[in-house]
């Protein structure tokens, strides 16, 4: 990659970090005072001031029953909710999902059971609980989620007590009212033979049931469809409260538990009892959360464009990867091992001899500069006895030493060698070699 590449490479990721983070502070700017979504982690919680939060419900029924105890479930479920309290109680959930294990939906169900009574505010309920509560059905009717109908304005009222007129609802981000799925439960879910009743509807329509009752066992389940009812924006409207008020006259004047370790988005709820959202089919999305924050969605889209650029430039042509060459080695010693074997093996202790004294002569020529010249007849060297005297001085290896290694390769040659021989001329280089200097 040239400079000049790089140059603009770099200078591209500058604007976009900067145009991201532009983004990102003008959207935080906007939401600084109010986070305006109730698909957030905090949204409905207890503490939570925010327009879909539960703080005011939370206080509202923390003044409620005079003399009885609000208390939050935040540890241990299993624990913090006994299974048989010493007297009636209440247990109260808020929020878009509800996930309950195995053990904890066995507790609540028991809870209920002992004559207590549980209200369940949420968008979504699992089915491992409907299918206890629900567990005689209406002819037709089997439990597949909360049906809904998508609109900008409702009207709110229950069967008892009686409003004295409906009451408008509507869901809002930014003081903007915008288009909003309301669910609801059908009228087939409400048979005579069955218990359960419509305790109130949206759009004065009584078979659009968004508040029921289902009995269980001494007690009794309260279903409300509709979490945005009871945040914290709706609850400051006077004819809200009022609302509010009315539904949570069927809570029994007890100690109430409050659930804040249950509450999931919906999206987990629903994907938990293996149905699809009809109403919204991107909800599920895994991207959707980070699409739906503006920050996070500039981020997105950078790395996405930033992998984009890298691709581009990585799909130059680039030189090809130098093969690792192997090492150099020296054989020489193989090849004398492998000629010095087969000589051996065909008992050829002539050439055996013969190999070993010209590589003799050899080393005494190289290393003290002495020159043994064969005779090409006898084949033997001409041991001159002022060479042998000029060896013996260089060397200081002794004259009698280095005449017997030339009488040993004479026998060697005159006459035919036996291994004897042959291991003896080895010998008697060995020993050269082992004293010369």
């Amino acid at each position: 990659m040239s400079r000049r590449s790089l140059f603009f490479l770099i200078l591209l990721v500058a604007l976009l970090l900067g145009f991201s983070f532009s983004l990102g502070y003008c959207d935080r700017e906007e939401e600084s005072v109010f986070v305006w979504d109730e698909n957030t982690r905090e949204a409905y919680a207890p503490n939570n001031d925010q327009p879909y939060g539960a703080q005011v419900l939370y206080n509202l029924l923390d003044d409620y029953f005079p003399g009885k105890d609000l208390k939050k479930i935040d540890k241990d479920f299993l624990e913090m909710l006994p299974e048989n309290p010493n007297a009636p109680a209440t247990y109260v959930f808020i929020g878009n999902g509800i996930f309950l294990d195995s053990l904890s939906t066995d507790r609540l169900l028991k809870f209920v059971k002992n004559g207590n009574t549980a209200l369940l505010i949420s968008r979504s309920v699992p089915f491992d609980l409907m299918n206890m509560i629900y567990f005689e059905e209406c002819d037709g009717a089997i439990w597949d989620e909360y049906a809904g109908v998508k609109d900008s304005f409702f009207q709110l009222q229950l069967n008892e007590p009686k409003l004295s007129e409906p009451v408008k609802f509507f869901a809002s981000q930014r003081n903007k009212v915008h288009a909003y799925n309301t669910l609801y439960l059908p009228a087939a879910f409400f048979c005579e033979e069955l218990p359960q009743r419509s305790l109130g509807y949206i759009n004065n329509n009584p078979e659009l049931s968004n508040y029921s009752e289902f009995p269980c066992g001494k007690g009794k389940f309260l279903l409300h469809t509709t979490p945005m009812v009871f945040s914290n924006f709706h609850l400051l409207r006077p004819e809200m409260r009022t609302y509010a008020q009315a539904a949570l006259s069927h809570l029994p004047e007890s100690d109430i538990y409050w659930d804040n370790m249950s509450r999931v988005p919906e999206s987990v709820t629903r994907r938990r009892n293996n149905a699809d959202s009809a109403q919204d089919p991107d909800k599920d999305h895994l991207l959707t959360y980070v699409l739906q924050q503006p920050a996070l969605a500039w981020s997105w889209y950078l790395l996405l464009g930033l992998t984009a650029v890298w691709l581009i430039f990585r799909a130059k042509r680039r030189q090809r990867v130098i093969p690792v060459l192997p090492r150099n080695e020296n054989s020489s010693y193989e090849f004398i091992n492998t000629i010095a074997n087969l000589h051996f093996r065909e008992r050829n202790y002539a050439g055996q001899s013969r190999q070993s004294m010209r590589l003799f002569l050899a080393q005494v020529r190289d290393r003290y500069g002495v020159t043994f010249h064969i005779d090409p007849d006898t084949e033997l060297p001409k041991a001159d006895p002022q060479l042998i005297q000029r060896l013996s001085m260089m060397s200081e290896v002794p004259e009698n030493d280095i005449y017997e290694l030339f009488k040993l390769h004479a026998t060697t040659v005159n006459f035919i060698p036996v291994e004897a021989d042959m291991v003896g001329l080895h010998l008697a280089i060995e020993k050269f070699f082992s004293k010369a200097k």
